[in-house]
């Protein structure tokens, strides 16, 4: 019985996500289609529309690649490789992989990973998935501001482990409480992050979801007076000593 009630509890977990997922494509879906309107009634300017298509869809697919993931991970389609990973060289390529995304939005992206930076024990491929989907409700929640602030990714080292996420002055208001309220009424309502950014916030939530593959969690962090969304890895010295 007690397994049964796990299961029923996982599937509504499942479908949440699927919801949150499906939902967050309603916007792009519906600017492409404004798009598509644009290009026929003036065939002349059409060429300037093609870079917001390419980027709508981008960012789209990979938020879909991302959901993938974690279904391939969960259903042990896909195994984890787990491995030492500079915490930097991952935050300039997803930071790399972002840029076009911000820079549509008029945001900024900072690096800043401190002197005492160390490697990390994970799966390169999720964690990256898992911070590019996080980077885009991110930008998404600067461009939403009267003026755009900068989003920052970040990694310093705590005693617990690396902190490693992403942060904004877009994010103050963001607490632990919201999160947790955040996390319940997620696929329940249209804007369960609306602290952050307004819609389904699918990035921050299939984040999560990859991050539990990793044995970490999202989290509200705060550093260098800045507020964000961050997760705890495990330095690769740990293991070494386990």
């Amino acid at each position: 019985m007690p397994r049964q009630t796990d299961t029923a509890k996982q599937l509504r977990e499942d479908e949440r996500l699927l919801l949150g997922v499906v939902e967050q494509f309603t916007r792009p879906l519906l600017q492409l289609s404004y798009i598509a309107e644009l290009a026929q009634k003036n065939p002349a300017e059409a060429a300037e529309q093609w870079d917001a298509v390419r980027l709508l869809s981008s960012g789209s697919l990979q938020l879909a690649e991302s959901y993938a993931l974690n279904l391939r991970l969960r259903g042990k389609l896909t195994l984890l490789e787990l491995e030492p990973v500079a915490v930097s060289s991952l935050l300039y390529d997803t930071a790399q992989a972002l840029e076009p995304y911000a820079k549509q939005r008029g945001v900024v992206l900072e690096l800043d990973t401190g002197p005492r930076t160390a490697p990390i024990v994970c799966d390169r491929t999720v964690l990256q998935a898992a911070l590019t989907s996080l980077g885009q409700v991110f930008i998404e929640s600067s461009s939403q501001q009267e003026e755009a602030s900068p989003v920052r990714l970040s990694a310093h080292r705590s005693r617990y482990g690396m902190v490693t996420g992403l942060y904004s002055d877009a994010a103050v208001p963001l607490g632990a409480e919201s999160l947790r309220q955040a996390q319940q009424l997620q696929g329940k309502a249209r804007q369960p992050l609306q602290r952050l950014v307004s819609g389904p916030a699918a990035g921050v939530f299939v984040a999560d979801a990859l991050l539990r593959n990793l044995a970490s969690r999202l989290h509200v962090a705060r550093y260098h007076k800045l507020t964000g969304l961050a997760a705890t890895l495990t330095p690769s010295a740990q293991l070494q000593l386990i």
